[in-house]
């Protein structure tokens, strides 16, 4: 995608009419900012691994697809993947962050805050991408063309798989303390 085109797409979002369009991006500045602030290094990692680990249980664990569809009521069948991703996220999230990735030593130095707010706007766009390509076809489709591109649409979903990663290895080690191993 070149400049023009996400310029038409900028340009063609409605922000003047609130909309699920405005409130995602709005969502995704506001917690990206919070998020920087609330959470220490330990807590961030903990998150990171908890995303990925449900989006691939979620994807790789077909079996509870026959579990949840026997329990749930059709009408909210629908959304099976969503219940089971955030089922096993706040589990993930529970448990790793009681007994794995504790640290005491969160720097707030004006480069571990900037790295941190941009790793947090990864990070929390990797969430709203996973929630959203696991919302049904029908829903992701009433989304604006901007909302689709940026987090729905290929290559999206591999960008927002691959980002925080490869952000936390390529820049990580900047604002590392090196005595806290």
């Amino acid at each position: 995608m070149d400049v023009s085109e996400t310029a038409d797409l900028v340009r063609s979002f409605n922000w003047y009419t609130p909309s699920w369009d405005l409130f995602i991006f709005l969502f995704w500045l506001v917690a990206s900012v919070f998020y920087t602030f609330a959470a220490g290094r330990g807590r961030i990692i903990t998150i990171l691994i908890s995303v990925y680990m449900a989006k691939l249980l979620t994807l790789e664990a077909p079996f509870l697809t026959d579990v949840i569809k026997a329990r749930l009521p059709e009408s909210v069948f629908a959304a099976q993947q969503l219940i089971i991703f955030l089922v096993f996220f706040f589990l993930l999230f529970t448990f790793l962050g009681r007994y794995m990735f504790k640290t005491s030593a969160d720097s707030r130095r004006i480069a571990s805050i900037a790295f941190g707010l941009l790793f947090s706007v990864l990070q929390i766009g990797l969430l709203i991408n996973t929630v959203l390509t696991l919302l049904p076809s029908g829903v992701q489709a009433s989304f604006s063309s901007l909302v689709q591109t940026v987090f729905i649409q290929n290559p999206a979903s591999f960008i927002w798989l691959v980002a925080p990663l490869a952000y936390l290895i390529l820049l990580g080690k900047h604002i590392s303390h090196h005595d806290e191993l």
